[in-house]
């Protein structure tokens, strides 16, 4: 455990003034180094972000953040965002090398390997902990240090023979010209490996064809140590087999497909219009359609500042805002101005102008009495979303508010316990616990996220907490994942 740094400040009067001279040398005291402390990225939030945060919530909460149970997309941007933070842990949790590894872990797990592998090349008492080491050596696998992954299992100093070591310390072997070890090594690693576990196929394939020279099939990109197999094999990472294998944690790897080169303002853009709403019209759930949103943000910039006519406006501009563009989104609805949208209806554009206002952090009272007023005609969705919308802030009048208590919102389905918790760690202001409770809920909710009765609950404590930004991202998110109820 590091040791306590201290910053003494001496403050000494003039000679002649003997009380100033007698004055008590003041010391301030600076929180240790912890393995919270050491920030991934600059995330924004502030250094006492897990200040009174209840240490058994972030024991719970924390390891599930690594599991294999998908967050939606913007709950898990709130999951990387907590924890790529600078900030120190609570007194057994912060100073906890197992803490630090979990941490480590649901960030490799998030995708952020690389603040992962920043904040590890501080750490200490990675030799006597075998989760910090296995976060230590697939960290630095995912960012293609090799040498730095074997020189961790090297100095591992527990656990050697479980499965995971055997098979990263198989591939060292190889790496290091010892064939003959590396292939006893690869049979007790099989050996040791449940039958039914996931990835043991593909890794029994790639270092099999390494041993043997035998071919290696398609790249495989479940975890790290198969990605560098599969370096070490020059097998294309951006197959479409090497794609579809992607964990989350390797999926920053994975280039976006599209290429605008060439299309400018003025272009005849009708070809690119048309392959982007293919591409988008083919995600089926609101995760595939973010990524498809993603892939195509920049041709979908350049089509909304051509100006021209679009053959689905308000998918396009629901796209946009998917892909965090909300100038776009805003130009696009500006030119919607007729009495018939193409495939759209009133209560479309009511949530569309939802949409914008989340994003842009803009409640505006008229686009929610809207809402509200579509909801009124019998509009589920509408209801919905203005639920959604409402959480953000904004005023009704006695009309609007009478209208809004008689909607019937789908049943919740979050834990009355978690979301009391929820509620009260954002008006007492505990960021880091607010923001755990609300991760505990999305775990549970799969990877399209809670439903709106309880997602608008979330985004209004963290809103209260001081998580803004993230709570109109869950709104955003909310409303997009609209589309795709029946």
């Amino acid at each position: 455990m590091r040791f306590a740094l201290l910053l003494a400040a001496s403050f000494a009067g003039p000679v002649a003034a003997p009380v100033a001279a007698q004055e008590e040398v003041k010391v301030t005291s600076l929180a240790a180094p912890d393995y919270f402390s050491g920030p991934a990225a600059d995330t924004g939030l502030p250094g006492d972000l897990w200040k009174d945060a209840a240490p058994d919530i972030m024991r719970d909460v924390i390891p599930k953040l690594g599991g294999t149970k998908p967050l939606s997309p913007a709950f898990a941007n709130l999951a990387k965002r907590l924890l790529s933070t600078g900030a120190n842990g609570p007194a057994g949790v912060g100073d906890n090398v197992e803490m630090g590894a979990q941490r480590a872990l649901a960030l490799i797990a998030l995708g952020e390997a690389k603040g992962a592998n920043t904040i590890l090349d501080r750490a200490t008492g990675a030799p006597g902990s075998a989760a910090l080491s296995m976060a230590t050596a697939e960290a630095a696998l995912i960012a293609g240090d090799d040498d730095k992954a074997c020189r961790t299992q090297d100095a591992l100093t527990v656990d050697r023979g479980g499965a995971y070591w055997l098979r990263l310390r198989a591939f060292c072997q190889l790496k290091a010209g010892q064939n003959d070890p590396a292939q006893l090594t690869f049979q007790l690693a099989q050996n040791a490996t449940p039958k039914k576990q996931e990835g043991d196929a593909d890794y029994a394939r790639l270092m099999g064809a390494a041993l043997s020279g035998a071919a290696p099939g398609a790249a495989n990109l479940k975890n790290g140590v198969n990605y560098a197999l599969s370096r070490r094999l020059n097998l294309d990472i951006q197959s479409a087999a090497a794609v579809a294998s992607a964990s989350p944690a390797l999926k920053p790897l994975i280039k976006a497909s599209g290429d605008i080169a060439g299309v400018s303002s003025g272009a005849d853009l009708t070809a690119q219009e048309a392959s982007d709403l293919a591409f988008l019209r083919q995600a089926k759930t609101l995760p595939a359609f973010v990524d498809a949103a993603r892939a195509a943000s920049a041709s979908i910039a350049a089509l909304a500042a051509a100006g021209g006519p679009l053959q689905d406006p308000v998918l396009m501009a629901r796209a946009a805002l998917a892909a965090g563009d909300v100038a776009s989104a805003q130009a696009i609805r500006g030119r919607l101005t007729g009495d018939t949208i193409p495939g759209a209806t009133a209560a479309d554009l009511a949530i569309l102008d939802a949409l914008i206002a989340a994003a842009s952090g803009k409640v505006d009272n008229q686009v929610l009495g809207n809402l509200i007023s579509r909801g009124v005609s019998g509009g589920a969705k509408a209801q919905a979303a203005a639920a959604l919308l409402s959480s953000l802030g904004g005023s009704l009048d006695p009309e609007a508010r009478a209208q809004f208590a008689g909607f019937d919102l789908a049943k919740p389905v979050a834990s009355p316990a978690r979301m009391q918790v929820l509620e009260d760690a954002g008006a007492a202001k505990r960021k880091g616990e607010a923001g755990l409770v609300a991760l505990s809920i999305a775990v549970d909710s799969g990877a399209t996220g809670p439903i709106p009765a309880d997602r608008a609950r979330i985004a209004r404590a963290l809103n209260h907490a001081g998580l803004s930004a993230d709570a109109r991202a869950i709104v955003v998110e909310g409303l997009l994942g609209l589309a795709f109820v029946k």
